[in-house]
């Protein structure tokens, strides 16, 4: 029987997969647990209209992130801190990275997209790397002055 699965399903398939599964299986736990629903071809039509429309949502995103990409690679931001003798008396941390690519780039990236390996401790530049998605980085150079 072909079915369409709602939810992942362990050793079935993805959701959203339409897959050839045994009458039992799909009649007795598929359709009871809510995991899966039968392949018509109206819902088959649903499906494939609904997979356009996620992947023009996709490409709008992709696109949307190549911009900001354009727009923070090889750029270098300043930050002033207090310092004496080449050390900061705090440290340069993602988060604070983030906010400054924000107000100084016009650019919204999240903590959790820097790498930075461990907070910056002395004055100087840093090159850092941010991760707009898996596949798409940019490359960022980070100046940090005494203030």
């Amino acid at each position: 029987m072909k079915v369409i699965l709602l939810k992942d399903v362990n050793k079935t398939g993805r959701a959203g997969e339409v897959v050839n599964v045994a009458d039992g299986y799909a009649r007795n736990f598929l359709f009871p647990q809510g995991l899966a629903q039968q392949a018509t071809d109206a819902s088959l039509k649903k499906i494939e209209e609904i997979k356009a429309q996620q992947e023009k949502e996709e490409k709008t995103k992709m696109e949307k992130f190549k911009k900001e990409a354009e727009k923070i690679n090889g750029k270098k931001i300043t930050i002033l801190e207090k310092a004496k003798g080449g050390k900061l008396f705090g440290s340069v941390d993602d988060k604070r990275i983030a906010e400054e690519v924000s107000k100084q780039l016009g650019v919204s990236v999240g903590s959790e997209s820097i790498k930075t390996g461990k907070p910056i401790r002395e004055i100087g530049e840093k090159e850092i790397e941010i991760s707009l998605t898996d596949e798409l980085k940019a490359k960022l150079t980070v100046e940090i002055k005494e203030n």
